[in-house]
């Protein structure tokens, strides 16, 4: 799968990198990145509020907040923990990265070869015939 299935990630650097793919919102859509960044400043903008007007507020206030704002922008709520531990997820994404590096190294390797190939056909155009 190209760029492992990621979306989104550091373009400037040369190449992707084993951290890169451990980070989940590297597989969100610009779509998906974009709705995430209006449901932080809209979680914000209330924090701000709620520091403004001295209201105190615990976690579990915190907690049903941000589930208000996600249910008023039609996103359903994640009801449990999901099926896979975050070790595990770690895990899976650390062998894709492996697997993927080794077809890149063989994708390298594969043009080395053929761009060693151009340079000795280059070499003998250019050389006199004897």
């Amino acid at each position: 799968m190209p760029l492992l299935g990621m979306q989104s990630y550091d373009k400037a650097a040369v190449a992707i990198k084993k951290h890169d793919v451990s980070i989940a919102k590297n597989y969100l859509a610009e779509d998906e990145i974009k709705l995430l960044g209006l449901l932080v400043e809209q979680y914000l903008a209330f924090a701000e509020a709620m520091a403004q007007q001295r209201t105190p507020m615990y976690m579990a206030d915190w907690i049903k907040r941000l589930d208000t704002i996600i249910q008023m922008n039609g996103r359903q709520l994640l009801n449990h923990a999901g099926k896979i531990s975050h070790e595990k997820a770690l895990e899976k994404s650390a062998q894709e990265y492996s697997k993927f590096r080794e077809t890149q190294k063989q994708l390298e390797y594969e043009e080395s070869l053929k761009e060693l190939e151009r340079d000795i056909k280059d070499l003998k155009k250019q050389s006199p015939k004897k």
